[in-house]
C-alpha cells in the first residue's frame, strides 16, 4: 500500500494568506513541465543567495505559475495575483509533496526496466 502512497500521493494542504490551498501530485501529462521547472528551482536554491532566488521568481514566474495551476487547487486569477515570491515558496511546497514519488518511484522503475533488459539478453 505504501507504493501507491509513493505513485498517488495524498493532496496536502497548505494556508496561503488565510486561505487553504490543495497541493495535487503531479500528473503524467505535466511531467516535462514540472521536470524542468523543478530542477531549474532546486538548482538555484542549491546556489542561490535569496537576491539571486527573488531574480529567478521574477524572471520565471509564468513557468512557476503554470506549473502551480496544474498541480494546486488555485485558478488563474489567483495566481495571476500571487507576487512572484510567494509563488517560488509555493513551488517548493509542490516539490516537496511530489518528491516520493520522483525520489523512490522512477529509480524503482529504471532498476525494474534495466533488470528486464538485462534479463532478456
Amino acid at each position: 500500500m505504501s507504493d501507491l502512497n509513493i505513485l498517488f500521493p495524498d493532496p496536502e494542504t497548505v494556508e496561503l494568506n488565510g486561505r487553504d490551498v490543495e497541493l495535487r501530485a503531479v500528473q503524467l501529462r505535466h511531467f516535462e513541465l514540472y521536470g524542468k521547472t523543478a530542477s531549474a528551482l532546486v538548482e538555484v536554491f542549491s546556489a542561490a543567495s535569496v537576491q539571486q532566488i527573488n531574480r529567478y521568481a521574477e524572471k520565471h514566474s509564468t513557468e512557476l505559475k503554470r506549473v502551480l495551476r496544474v498541480t494546486t487547487s488555485l485558478n488563474r486569477w489567483q495566481l495571476w495575483r500571487m507576487p512572484a515570491s510567494v509563488a517560488v515558496q509555493l513551488m517548493a511546497e509542490v516539490i516537496r509533496v511530489n518528491s516520493g514519488f520522483f525520489g523512490a518511484a522512477l529509480p524503482a522503475l529504471a532498476r525494474a526496466i534495466n533488470g528486464a533488459k538485462s534479463s532478456s539478453d
